[in-house]
């Protein structure tokens, strides 16, 4: 009886943890699902690790070709979970990543690299970009560039609580000027 269950032991051991390139997915139901191929066998939809799925909910789309791992912790193969993400020779980590920068990029170009060391944090969008909050929106820093063939401030009222200087023309300004004062501190109306 113990020689029959050595074979089945063995199987269940090796099946513990198995690196696989991803065959299929679908997201159904709110689960984010994948069909694994590990060797020459492809396993049923199993749960795709995420990294967090209550306070805060971060979706990344798995595809095909990817390379993961598929964790059955009581060797069925047919159960458990995939863990993605594992860089190879065919997905290398992106350029600039090392011990101290930590690089998101996406397959249009886009990249947010945040440097520990150096203290940086660097967006490259390869497209437009938009904030949109609910409440107000504050930037403090020591120095700001803007640097753009057009800025556009659309608002209500525009406040400058510091000088002003323009190194160009005034070239339309419309409506009234009131309240301001000349260098030597005569009030215009």
């Amino acid at each position: 009886m113990g020689d029959v269950m050595i074979p089945e032991i063995l199987r269940r051991i090796s099946n513990l943890a198995r690196f696989g390139t991803i065959a299929e997915t679908k997201s159904a139901n709110g689960k984010a699902l994948a069909r694994v191929k590990v060797g020459e066998r492809v396993t049923d939809f199993l749960p795709v690790m995420s990294f967090s799925s209550s306070f805060r909910r971060h979706w990344i789309p798995i595809r095909p070709g990817e390379q993961a791992l598929v964790v059955s912790p009581f060797g069925e193969a047919d159960s458990g979970i995939v863990v993605r993400g594992i860089f190879n020779h065919g997905q290398k980590e992106p350029s600039g990543a090392d011990d101290t920068t930590e690089i998101i990029e996406w397959e249009d170009g886009t990249r947010i690299a945040i440097d520990t060391i150096a203290k940086t944090i660097k967006v490259d969008a390869s497209g437009s970009v938009s904030v949109v909050a609910a409440g107000p929106v504050y930037i403090t820093c020591t120095n700001a560039t803007i640097a753009a063939d057009t800025v556009t401030i659309d608002a209500a009222v525009t406040d400058i609580t510091g000088d002003l200087s323009v190194g160009g023309g005034i070239m339309d300004a419309r409506g009234d000027l009131t309240n301001f004062s000349t260098t030597d501190g005569a009030e215009r109306a």
